[in-house]
């Protein structure tokens, strides 16, 4: 009976969640991509013939979930190539990037987690896996591939205390989390969480970003007039930064003049480059110039920023002014100093690179620009620094081929 109370008003919000999205498609870009991909999804449905298909389903929120579950993706593809992939985002700027990713057979918009539209598209795909990344939780769904034959997993989970499913009033969601056949999660804490909460069917295996940083180092290209803009100077690396984190990029541009500066933007837009050329005090020039003429080089694409961090001697990672920090295992994974501002205590990787002094939280301009210079006055402590995150890389990795190796074979 509390099942149906609680999945009745959690469904209600969903319809409350789509007049949203329909009556800001009008007025927002994002959310204008979003109501059309999810019409879009729903009408395959009518198209494709899956019959003899294999299916592995990975769901993934956004671009950065989609970092954690790729390496699971693509050594799937590599060792069980009989099985096709299905990838889905909830976010446009998930799916949008990501849409043309060659190693998935079906790339879709996650249709709202209505019941009707949801077992459609359980039906249709009949997925044998159905992988969730971090905390993807649409209960709706959840719920039709309980009744399935369909094995459910969750990788890269980090669970909290205040968890609002883990609330007494929310057991019936309590409940679906202890049908799901593994739960993969990144520490032991969260470990420690699903056993209070009766939910036992979990490992610790890590993160696999930390698997998709190493190989990321493998494949690294720099375009040649990137290397001509850089040669021969220090370079300070800029990634995924906001507006409220342009007081520490001006304030280093400023104390460090003879440095390269490359700035990557959070938001590519014509209008927030724009903005934030405006609030630079120097001159700037865009990677998309004929010529790259300043010291400050404004990154205006996506896809380079990790290959960049290859050339960079420090990194700072925007974000931590505003709702969290982006990632900084791509950095940090080459070996730098890596710098991110105080909203980072959600991030474990964050935290604990924090922790063993092999990346560094700061608060102010002054924290970090005292610190660069100390490490170009004494570069004996960049060699410590190395050290320790060369450790760190080499204790934590190998979650993929845990996570793969307990999916595998299927019988």
């Amino acid at each position: 009976m509390w099942q149906r109370v609680i999945f009745f008003f959690y469904t209600l919000g969903i319809h409350a969640g789509n007049l949203y999205v329909f009556f800001g498609s009008f007025f927002s870009p994002k959310l204008k991509l979003l109501y059309i991909g999810r019409k879009q999804t729903l009408s395959l449905l009518q198209k494709q013939d899956l019959a003899d298909d294999e299916i592995v389903w990975i769901h993934c929120a956004s671009l950065g979930e989609f970092e954690q579950g790729r390496p699971i993706i693509e050594s799937i593809k590599k060792k069980y190539s009989n099985y096709k992939i299905v990838l889905s985002f909830f976010s446009p700027s998930g799916y949008e990037i990501r849409k043309s990713y060659p190693f998935a057979d079906h790339i879709i918009y996650l249709p709202s987690d209505l019941p009707a539209q949801i077992k459609s598209l359980v039906n249709h795909f009949r997925p044998k896996v159905f992988i969730l990344v971090k905390y993807e939780f649409w209960w709706n769904l959840i719920l039709t591939l309980t009744k399935t034959k369909c094995k459910i997993y969750l990788i890269s989970g980090i669970f909290r205390k205040d968890d609002y499913f883990l609330r007494p009033i929310f057991k019936p969601f309590r409940q679906l989390l202890s049908k799901f056949d593994c739960i993969f999660v990144q520490d032991a804490e969260s470990a420690s969480i699903l056993a209070t909460n009766n939910i036992t069917q979990h490992q610790i295996v890590g993160d696999t970003r930390i698997d998709r940083a190493i190989s990321n180092t493998e494949n690294v290209i720099i375009p040649a007039r990137v290397k001509d803009f850089v040669e021969g100077t220090k370079v300070i690396v800029y990634g995924s930064v906001w507006t409220s984190d342009m007081h520490i990029v001006n304030g280093l541009v400023t104390a460090f003049p003879t440095f390269k500066h490359i700035i990557a933007p959070h938001d590519i837009g014509n209008k927030n480059i724009d903005h934030l050329i405006g609030m630079i005090p120097k001159p700037t020039c865009l990677y998309s110039n004929e010529t790259l003429d300043t010291d400050i080089l404004i990154i205006n694409n996506i896809g380079m920023l990790s290959s960049l961090y290859a050339i960079a001697n420090y990194a700072y990672i925007g974000g931590g002014f505003q709702r969290g920090i982006h990632n900084t295992l791509e950095p940090t994974v080459f070996g730098i100093p890596v710098y991110f501002g105080p909203k980072h205590q959600k991030f474990n990787e964050a935290v604990t690179l924090n922790k063993i002094g092999a990346a560094f939280g700061i608060k102010t301009l002054k924290e970090i620009s005292e610190s660069i210079q100390h490490l170009e006055q004494n570069p004996s402590d960049v060699i410590a620094i190395n050290i320790k995150i060369q450790k760190y890389f080499d204790e934590n990795k190998g979650a993929t081929n845990k996570i793969v190796g307990h999916l595998f074979p299927l019988t």
